[in-house]
């Protein structure tokens, strides 16, 4: 799929909420891809090298915060909505201000370019 928006969520940090919520925290992330998605997630693979890890914020996040299982497996993906590339970046940003990834979440970080 081309010209998506999508969401990741680390697992290990969603096993432990507490009673069966599911809220959106500081383990979310928004983004978007013209690339295909499977391409993009591998894009993110690749940034799971301890000499890398500063590329993503989904990195970022697993090495500081699970150091013990530095791995893109502990990440669930989903595509949330297919659109016109013109309009990634309105539902990418109406997304990460509603549920505040950029203050709470992983769209907070900032990495290396």
């Amino acid at each position: 799929t081309r010209n998506c928006f999508y969401t990741a969520q680390c697992k290990l940090c969603s096993q432990i909420r507490e009673g069966g919520y599911q809220v959106i925290f500081e383990d979310t992330y928004f983004g978007q891809t013209m690339q295909k998605f499977n391409q993009r997630v591998n894009g993110y693979r690749s940034c799971f090298k301890f000499e890398d890890k500063n590329i993503s914020a989904l990195s970022m996040h697993a090495f500081e915060h699970h150091g013990f299982s530095f791995s893109i497996d502990n990440y669930k993906f989903a595509i949330l909505k297919e659109c016109s590339p013109r309009a990634l970046n309105r539902e990418e940003f109406r997304y990460i201000e509603k549920y505040r990834t950029n203050c709470l979440g992983l769209n907070r970080c900032k990495v290396e370019r």
